[in-house]
């Protein structure tokens, strides 16, 4: 009975901690989903256009892990191929696509530590978005 519910605990662990990575996963890659279609959104052939890409993404709520931190180290891209991407691009006329990245984001690990798994697991995220999808398919 002892070794049972010591492995049912421990199941109820591993449940509870690869529940909070997959969600705090989900939430990372909607916000660079919402991120990058924004941005893209915003791109006009200009480089005013570029700052207004820049500017919605700073003000997407970046609350994530069930709204309790807030993401760091965001990073804007930019590209007219989907090959090479800038942060600040020398052709603005040119840019066709944004891409939102969200490297550094860790979920802290509750359950799996007690048995040698790590402190904290990072969930990061990427997301790409065209002003004209249909047109780089060509």
């Amino acid at each position: 009975m002892s070794v049972t519910m010591l492995l049912l605990l421990a199941m109820v662990g591993m449940a509870f901690d690869l529940g909070r990575i997959y969600i705090a996963r989900n939430e990372t890659q909607v916000f660079t989903d919402a991120a990058a279609l924004t941005a893209a959104v915003k791109l006009d052939g200009t480089n005013a256009g570029l700052d207004r890409a820049r500017d919605a993404v700073a003000h997407i709520p970046m609350c994530w892990n069930l709204g309790t931190e807030r993401f760091t180290g965001v990073v804007v891209e930019f590209s007219s191929d989907g090959k090479t991407w800038q942060r600040e691009p020398s052709d603005a006329s040119a840019v066709a696509m944004a891409r939102v990245s969200a490297p550094n984001n860790g979920v802290d690990i509750v359950f799996l530590r007690a048995v040698g798994g790590p402190k904290s697991l990072t969930v990061p995220a990427r997301s790409v978005a065209a002003t004209h999808p249909a047109r780089l398919v060509e």
